[in-house]
Parts: structure tokens; C-alpha cells; sequence
């Protein structure tokens, strides 16, 4: 009888200790499911007219509000996107100890604009953010314009996509130069992370395009990931980093009421890849200090 009420009391207490691991493992489950992580970014608006917070708006918002908010695996993310002109990069210094990641905007003037105190501004810019890709390895996402002037940065060529404008200086785009616009089918030219919930290569997908002048030249070390049937050199990457190009406005398309044509939703998964995977750099990095 002592034997049996041993036992029943050693059954008790391996029902107290299970319960109390069960209880410990659900709160654990539930505070991973609820608790807050913080994912802090810079825009940098390569605009050549002096600089204007809400002239991102749209990029801004898709990236802080939107895409979080639609995708699950960004749901427990505060994201921010602070503003810097071009012209301020190499003044500010950047804060490099609580920024995770860079987004190089679109803009809407002809490179050889930037001339003078621009020019040197913008070659500034150029330093700063080959240093924050390469040596601080700090995750980059460079967007039409953006995606052009990273290409420049690392030592790439830009030109008209209409041959005839080629080597010509006009101070705007000329309306009747041809352009890629509108909904654009991609092929991918080899498998990468930024396609997960894309297409598996080989693979299309769609995106919106707004550019006149595109990447002639790809610079080293980036390779091509993406092509169109206009422009070759649509998603360009620094293989083993998370640094990229999209000649075309993921940020765009994607959330727009009564469509009548296909929803180019890639653009959103890529933001929301891209988004991931810096915030996957920044735990990371952490874990290796």
C-alpha cells in the first residue's frame, strides 16, 4: 500500500511538473505570437530639386503601412522610414548603430541634370551608400531611380532606353522617347530569395514600370536576376547580400481599387521579402556581436 501510494503521489507530481511545462510553453507561444519588433529604415529621395518629406509618400506608406498590414510574416513589425535628401547624405552621417536598412527612391530628372553642387552632392551620396552596402553590409533597396543610381554608384552606365535620345542632354524626359510604362511581364534569369512567393525560376510575373532611361552597363559584383523584352537589366542583386535593384516600382499597382486588368502583386511579396530579410540581417548581426 505505501508502494501504491508512492506511486500515485510520483503520478501526481509528474502531472503538476507536465502541466507547468505545458502553461510555460503556451505563454512562450503566445508572447512570440505578440510581441513588437522594430525594423528602423532611411529613405533617401534622390530627387534633384531641394527636398520635400511628402514627395515619397506613396513609397513610404506602402512600406510602413501597407505591406506590414497585409503580410503575415510582418504583422508583429513596426517599421519606420525616415527622410533624407541626397543632397544631406554625407552631412548627416547617418546614424549606422539604430538604422537596419536604405531605400534609394525613384526620381524624375535625367542623370546628367545633376551638375555643379549637385553633382558633387550626389557623388557624395554615391560613398556613402557603397560603403553602407559593402562594408557595413547594411541591407539596400534601390527603386527605379534608385535602382539606376546604385547601378552608377558602383561604377555601372545609365542611357536613354530609345537609341535615338542616346548620348543626348535634354533637361527633361522627352514625352515622345520610348519608355517602358504600365503593367510589365518579367522572366527571371536565376533563382533568388527575393522571388519567394513570386515564381520559382524559371518564372514570370508582373510589375508596374515608369522609366525612360535604364542600366546599359551592370557593374560589378551585381548580377541580373529579372529581364523584359525593352530592358535587360530589371532586378539586379550583390550576390550574398541583401542589396538590390528593381528597375521597376514594386510600391505600386498592387492595392489599387475597381482593377480591370491583373494585379501585378509581386511587387508587394518582393517588398515584403526584402523587408524580411532585413530584418532577419539586423537579428543576426546581433547574435554575432
Amino acid at each position: 500500500m505505501v508502494g501504491l501510494r508512492l506511486n500515485r503521489g510520483m503520478r501526481r507530481v509528474l502531472f503538476v511538473l507536465l502541466a507547468c511545462v505545458a502553461v510555460v510553453a503556451v505563454v512562450g507561444i503566445l508572447h512570440k505570437l505578440t510581441e513588437r519588433h522594430r525594423l528602423d529604415g532611411v529613405l533617401i529621395d534622390l530627387e534633384l530639386i531641394d527636398p520635400d518629406r511628402e514627395r515619397c509618400r506613396e513609397l513610404r506608406d506602402a512600406i510602413v503601412r501597407k505591406v506590414p498590414s497585409e503580410v503575415l510574416a510582418l504583422k508583429n513589425i513596426d517599421i519606420s522610414l525616415e527622410y533624407l535628401h541626397f543632397s544631406q547624405v554625407e552631412e548627416s552621417l547617418l546614424n549606422l548603430q539604430s538604422m537596419d536598412f536604405v531605400v534609394l527612391s525613384p526620381q524624375g530628372t535625367p542623370w546628367h541634370m545633376y551638375r555643379g553642387q549637385a553633382g558633387l552632392k550626389l557623388d557624395a551620396a554615391k560613398a556613402v551608400v557603397r560603403d553602407l552596402a559593402v562594408k557595413e553590409r547594411k541591407p539596400v533597396l534601390g527603386i527605379c531611380g534608385g535602382h539606376q543610381f546604385l547601378a552608377l554608384a558602383f561604377g555601372g552606365t545609365v542611357d536613354f532606353i530609345d537609341p535615338k535620345w542616346s548620348g543626348r542632354f535634354p533637361e527633361k524626359y522627352p514625352k515622345d522617347a520610348i519608355s517602358e510604362q504600365g503593367l510589365v511581364q518579367l522572366e527571371t534569369v536565376m533563382d533568388d530569395p527575393i522571388f519567394k512567393g513570386i515564381s520559382a525560376h524559371p518564372g514570370r510575373f508582373l510589375v508596374m514600370q515608369s522609366h525612360y532611361e535604364e542600366v546599359k552597363v551592370l557593374p560589378e559584383p551585381f548580377v541580373n536576376l529579372a529581364t523584359s523584352s525593352m530592358s535587360s537589366t530589371q532586378l539586379m542583386r550583390i550576390p550574398g547580400l541583401p542589396v538590390y535593384g528593381t528597375a521597376f516600382h514594386p510600391e505600386r499597382g498592387w492595392d489599387a481599387p475597381n482593377r480591370d486588368q491583373p494585379e501585378p502583386a509581386a511587387g508587394k511579396q518582393m517588398l515584403a521579402n526584402f523587408l524580411e530579410m532585413a530584418f532577419d540581417h539586423k537579428h543576426s548581426s546581433r547574435a554575432k556581436r
